[in-house]
C-alpha cells in the first residue's frame, strides 16, 4: 500500500503528497486501513474499488483495489444488544482471514501488489477485540523518466529516458480493532519496516534524509466512532481519526455518516490540510454501491476534484 515516490525529488510539477492512498479509503472500507478488521462484518464482503484523483491534473494518481475478508466458524455465533453470545462450543468465530490486490500509479511511478490478512478476535465486555497482521508483497516500477526531475540529473542510469526498472518489496501491516453494536476504535501501522528505493547508484532516501520517501515510510492511524440511534431506522455515526507520517507529521480527519435502515447511507468529512469529502451509498440485498467525491483544499490542487466508486458483494449468510 503505497503513495507518491515523486513528491520531493521526482515531479517537475509541484504538488502536495497524500499518504497511503489505499488506507485513506477507510471511509467506505475500514479494512483497507487495518488488517484487524478482517472478520468483523456480518457478511463476507468482496469489494471492488476504483479512484481517480485530481481530475484534470496531468499524471494524477489512480488506484484500483479488490479486497475480501471473512470469519471462520462464524455460523454458530449471534449478536444481541448486550454483546456476542455463543451458540455452541468453539463457535465464536475467533479467526478472521482476508486479502487483497492493489494497483497504484502516478505519472511514471506505479505499484502493484497483494496482501494477506489474519485477525484473532476475543470477547471484551459487550464487544470484541481483534488483533491483525498482514504481510504484503508489491512491485515498485518506474516506467519511464520523461518529465521527471531527479536530485542528481547526471546519474548515468537516470539519463536514459527509455529505462524501465522495477523492485520487489515485502512489508507488514498490523493493527488492533475493538467493535460492538454501539462503537468501534482501533490503531494500525501501515508498512512497518520501511525501505529505500535504489536503482543503480541512485538511492532514495539517502543517509541524510532517511525518512523522505513517502512511499515506503510507516504510517500510523488511530480512530474511533460511535453509533447514535435516533430511532429504530436511523443512525448517526460520527468518527474521528488521527494519522501520523514522517513527511507530513500529525493530521486528523472528522467524518459523519447518516444511516437509514441499513440500506442507505450518506455523509461528509474533512481531512485537515487535505480535502473535503462527501459520499453516499445504497444497499440492495447483498449488493452495495457507494460513491465518494473529494475536493482538495491545498492551493496547488483546489481546482481538481477526485472521485471514487466502490462496489461490494456481501457473500454468505448474515451473522445474526
Amino acid at each position: 500500500m503505497l503513495v507518491l515516490f515523486a513528491i520531493t525529488c521526482l515531479l517537475s510539477t509541484p504538488a502536495l503528497a497524500q499518504i497511503q492512498p489505499f488506507s485513506d479509503q477507510y471511509i467506505l472500507n475500514l479494512y483497507q486501513m487495518n488488517p484487524a478488521v478482517a472478520g468483523t462484518e456480518r457478511y463476507a464482503p468482496l469489494t471492488f474499488n476504483t479512484r481517480q484523483q485530481w481530475i484534470g491534473f496531468g499524471g494524477a494518481p489512480t488506484t484500483q483495489s479488490v479486497t475480501y475478508h471473512t470469519r471462520l466458524r462464524a455460523k454458530g455465533m449471534y449478536y444481541t444488544n448486550r454483546g456476542f453470545r455463543n451458540k455452541g462450543k468453539n463457535s465464536f468465530g475467533k479467526i478472521g482471514l482476508g486479502g487483497g490486490f492493489f494497483n497504484y500509479s502516478y505519472g511514471s511511478v506505479s505499484q502493484t501488489g497483494i496482501h494477506l490478512d489474519y485477525a484473532y478476535h476475543v470477547s471484551l465486555n459487550t464487544g470484541r477485540l481483534a488483533f491483525g497482521l498482514a504481510p504484503s508483497i508489491f512491485q515498485y516500477r518506474l516506467n519511464k523518466f520523461g518529465g521527471l526531475v531527479f536530485a542528481n540529473p547526471n546519474e548515468p542510469l537516470l539519463s536514459d529516458s527509455s529505462y524501465t526498472g522495477s523492485l520487489f518489496y515485502i512489508d507488514f501491516n498490523a493493527g488492533m480493532h475493538y467493535y460492538s453494536d454501539q462503537c468501534y476504535a482501533g490503531i494500525s501501522v501501515i508498512q512497518l519496516t520501511g525501505s529505500q528505493v535504489k536503482f543503480g547508484d541512485y538511492v532514495f532516501p539517502d543517509e541524510e534524509n532517511p525518512y523522505r520517501n513517502p512511499d515506503l515510510s510507516s504510517s500510523v492511524y488511530a480512530y474511533a466512532g460511535y453509533y447514535f440511534d435516533i430511532n429504530r431506522e436511523i443512525r448517526i455515526e460520527p468518527m474521528a481519526l488521527i494519522k501520523y507520517h514522517p513527511d507530513n507529521g500529525f493530521r486528523f480527519d472528522l467524518n459523519a455518516t447518516f444511516h437509514y435502515k441499513n440500506v442507505f447511507l450518506a455523509g461528509a468529512g474533512y481531512q485537515w490540510k487535505e480535502e473535503f469529502t462527501a459520499f453516499a451509498g445504497v444497499r440492495l440485498d447483498n449488493f452495495a454501491i457507494q460513491y465518494l467525491f473529494e475536493i482538495p483544499t491545498t492551493k496547488n490542487l483546489y481546482r481538481f476534484t477526485s472521485h471514487m466508486i466502490q462496489i461490494t458483494f456481501n457473500l454468505g449468510q448474515p451473522i445474526e
